[in-house]
Formats: structure tokens, C-alpha cells, sequence
């Protein structure tokens, strides 16, 4: 697909490898010019991350209902009250099929969510709260006891932005409360989330990092 169909504002992300293998760093694109994008800095933790001048990167990018990436190498860095990597404009952006390992931040928003019974049928409502969230699963903090593979129905409460509902299901159990009044933890993955419920929450943490940059406020 020709890069040329990319506008600015399009939310993307900057891969970077990693001890742990590959991390995915958000950004957005805030320029066009007729040899470069102008890409915001990336962020992790609500603090800018470092990148040189000649440094190859990996951009990754949803368009419709694909991923896409490309390889581009940074030209220049610009500080303003929008820091931005210059980088060459990528002439072709390529479709990729790959698991993703999606951008999280530390923020408690609350939940409600339903168990989904053995014979289908839904329990009554419960409430939570996020210990972090991102675009793939989160960390649900709830006095509700809950096992492994526990199917939900839930929905996420995004301030300002619209509720996300779907269905999940807990992955792990991370903790549970030693005593009355505290939290069960659990790690939870979506499982019928759409695209653009997926870009609602991808959307609302690239805004969470900027806000918090701007407050001087790190996680």
C-alpha cells in the first residue's frame, strides 16, 4: 500500500527491541512534508524516550482493518511543545500478520462485567477497577472471586470516550485477597474486541501520556 494514503493525526507505533523482546511505543503522525512524516516523540511511562539521529525504526500502523509497517530511518529531532522525530516518509507501507504486544499504562478506570455460565447464562452485575489497561487485555482488581479461563462480559468506563463492551475472559490469576476488603487481581484478555474499540483505547492512553507529560506526572 502507497504511504501516501496515511494523513496526519493517524495514530502509529514505534517498535523497539527490548531485553524482552519487542515493545511497541506509541505515537501519531503530526506533519507531512515532501521527503519526511513527522512523527511525535515516543513515550513510555509518560516520559519522552531518547532515539539518535540515523537510527533505523520500525513503524507499525493500522489502516481499515489491517496492520501495516515499514522501515524508515530518523533524519532529524525536533523540540517544540510537541518534540518530533523527522523521518524519511516511508514510500510503501507493508500488510503484516503478527501478535502484538500492545502499549499498557498504569490507570484505574472503573469496570462493571458479568460472568459468563457454563450453560451460557450471564450472572449478575459487578463492579471493579483497572489497575492498567491497553488495547489487548488489563488488569482487573475486583472482590469477586474468579478462576482461570472465567469468560466475562464487561465494560470499560474510558473518561471522556466512550464505553468499550466486550466479552473477556481471565488469563491468570494474579493475586487473591488475603483479607476482607481487599482485591482479587487478574489478568484479563479481550477476546471480540473491535479494531475501533481497540484504536478507543490505544487513542485514550496516547492522550493519558500527553496529559500526564504536560502535568509532569510520571506512573
Amino acid at each position: 500500500m502507497k504511504a501516501d494514503i496515511i494523513k496526519v493525526n493517524h495514530l502509529l507505533e514505534i517498535e523497539i527491541e527490548n531485553n524482552n523482546g519487542k515493545e511497541y511505543l506509541p505515537s501519531r503522525l503530526e506533519e507531512i512534508s515532501h521527503e519526511h512524516w513527522h512523527i511525535s516523540m515516543p513515550m513510555r511511562k509518560g516520559m519522552y524516550i531518547t532515539m539518535r539521529v540515523g537510527q533505523k525504526i520500525r513503524i507499525v500502523l493500522r489502516y481499515r482493518s489491517t496492520m501495516f509497517a515499514a522501515t524508515t530511518v530518523i533524519a532529524a529531532r525536533r523540540r517544540g511543545h510537541i518534540p518530533v522525530l523527522i523521518v524519511n516518509k516511508p514510500e510503501n507501507l507493508v500488510a503484516i500478520n503478527q501478535k502484538r504486544t500492545y502499549v499498557r499504562i498504569s490507570v484505574a478506570i472503573p469496570v462493571t462485567f458479568r460472568l459468563i455460565l457454563a450453560d451460557g447464562e450471564k450472572g449478575e452485575l459487578l463492579q471493579g477497577v483497572t489497575g492498567d489497561i491497553s488495547a489487548g487485555g488489563m488488569l482487573l482488581l475486583s472482590s469477586q472471586d474468579m478462576e482461570k479461563d472465567q469468560k466475562i462480559e464487561v465494560e470499560i468506563k474510558l473518561p471522556d470516550y466512550d464505553s468499550i463492551f466486550c466479552q473477556a475472559h481471565v488469563v491468570r490469576v494474579l493475586d487473591k485477597a488475603s483479607e476482607e476488603g481487599s482485591n482479587n487481581k487478574y489478568a484479563i484478555e479481550y477476546d471480540d474486541i473491535n479494531e475501533g474499540q481497540r484504536d478507543r483505547i490505544f487513542r485514550f492512553i496516547f492522550d493519558k501520556q500527553r496529559d500526564w507529560l504536560r502535568k509532569g506526572v510520571t506512573e
